[in-house]
């Protein structure tokens, strides 16, 4: 059962926060003292006690309602995705430590040193365009992926060639974006630059810290190739490498927060993504060098932030940005959409994230399947395209609406359950979805939720500029 929480903050000051109006409210101790039944309550507070539990505070949170989604719903996200993805290859020249299809992981299909069948990742991009209404302001993001998606440049060109024919009769606007080791950069830099793609380079750092990132064959770092070629770009297009080339970087024990933002910021005047080692599907064989490699971001953070030489800005900080989402999400003090939510009654419908094919993206993969995103393993395939779209529209429907089901008991006790982001399909024990056994590991209880108050509203009690900062600039409606 969800209940309102009493909370307070590193200063002492004390707070009330509402789950179900999603309404927080600065407090006198003495209320909090008849929250909690105390028998000396100044009588004015007593009395403030009773008329704020008359109108629902303090109440017991209403369940959310468990949504069901139908056939329709399936094939209007697959109509209306914004992006498609081609796993380009299962092939990489590279054999980085944690690489999602290497030793450390299970649950991925194997990997055969296959490229894309052309023809039929052609059919299903015509297929996605043939759904699409004649609009100006419809806009289609295609990726490309890996694998190492350069190793097959010659599909990236047909894609484009076969776009330029397509896109003028739906008027239709494309952006390309493709995320690469770099290594074979310097073989397609006007193709990228001249076609405006958003790339997005895997670098770790310096020399030792993308030491987990060798040649395949030589089983050399690849680091001195990625500078050699990220170099060549920034001379040979310097406005495009400005304006669409972006970094990313695994975190783990060979590098830190300080390692990477002071190599790529100093180097290329660029503030990268930094992501910890994927925590799903470990292989159970390897889940000593797993935990021997991995390496908490809010820990690197903590450590750099106490060091004079500190590059990051707060709006990168972990703590920063689950800042802004909890007044996103679960604040109607400042966020309209809650407002308008809270008005009109509307409760989230699905409990948990499980994207549906097309509601986000749409992956197609060198072994013909149809994925929700690059992420997630391929035993979650919603269909096939070979000669034809295959994809059993009814199954689906009952497939998700089987995992909400099972979801819904966990998720109408969780106090994060207004802003959970978690997907459903990274977690470690999906297989036991539905039975006894089954914990979400994100579930937030109160006294969790309690904890992550205390530090919200410490923080902004400290920060004030901070505070009108997010809620002045930052808000989404």
């Amino acid at each position: 059962m969800i209940s309102s929480i009493i909370h307070t903050s590193e200063y002492k000051n004390s707070y009330i926060y509402d789950h179900q109006s999603r309404l927080s409210m600065l407090i006198h101790p003495e209320l909090e003292k008849a929250y909690h039944k105390s028998t000396d309550v100044d009588p004015y507070y007593l009395k403030k006690y009773e008329y704020l539990k008359k109108h629902n505070f303090f109440s017991i949170s209403q369940s959310l309602t468990n949504g069901k989604i139908n056939e329709s719903t399936v094939m209007d996200t697959i109509a209306q995705t914004s992006q498609i993805v081609f796993e380009v290859t299962d092939f990489c020249n590279l054999e980085c430590t944690y690489c999602a299809y290497g030793e450390l992981y299970k649950g991925y299909d194997i990997r055969h040193q296959k490229e894309i069948n052309t023809h039929n990742a052609i059919n299903f991009l015509k297929y996605i365009f043939n759904l699409k209404h004649k609009n100006k302001d419809n806009k289609l993001f295609i990726g490309f992926y890996g694998g190492e998606p350069l190793l097959n440049g010659g599909f990236i060109k047909q894609v484009i060639a076969t776009v330029n024919q397509l896109k003028s009769k739906k008027e239709m606007e494309v952006e390309y974006n493709l995320t690469t080791n770099a290594t074979l950069l310097h073989k397609y830099i006007p193709l990228l630059a001249e076609n405006n793609f958003q790339l997005l380079i895997s670098l770790d750092g310096n020399e030792k810290n993308h030491s987990y990132r060798p040649f395949i064959k030589s089983k050399k770092n690849s680091f001195k190739k990625v500078i050699e070629n990220v170099d060549l770009l920034q001379r040979t297009y310097p406005e495009y490498f400005k304006s669409h080339v972006n970094f990313n970087a695994v975190l783990h024990d060979r590098n830190s927060v300080k390692d990477i933002y002071e190599f790529i910021h100093t180097r290329y005047n660029k503030i990268p993504r930094i992501a910890e080692l994927s925590a799903s599907d470990v292989n159970p064989d390897k889940e000593a060098l797993y935990n021997k490699m991995f390496k908490s971001r809010w820990k690197s953070e903590v450590e750099y932030q106490k060091d004079s030489s500190n590059l990051l800005e707060k709006s990168e900080l972990s703590y920063y940005r689950n800042l802004i989402n909890f007044f996103k999400y679960n604040s109607i003090n400042f966020y309209v959409s809650n407002i308008t939510d809270s008005l009109h009654n509307i409760e989230r419908k699905f409990p948990v994230c499980a994207c549906l094919p097309g509601q986000r993206k749409i992956l197609f993969t060198t072994n013909n399947k149809l994925l929700p995103c690059e992420r997630i393993s391929s035993k979650f395939s919603a269909g096939e395209m070979n000669e034809h779209l295959i994809m059993d529209i009814p199954e689906i429907t009952r497939r998700y609406n089987s995992y909400y089901d099972q979801m819904e008991e966990q998720c109408q006790n969780c106090y994060n359950s207004w802003s959970c982001l978690e997907c459903l399909f990274h977690m470690d024990n999906f297989d036991k979805l539905g039975t006894e056994e089954f914990v979400c590991k994100h579930f937030c209880d109160s006294e969790e939720y309690k904890n992550r108050l205390y530090r919200y509203f410490s923080f902004v009690e400290v920060n004030p500029k901070d505070y009108v900062e997010i809620i002045e600039n930052v808000v989404i409606i």
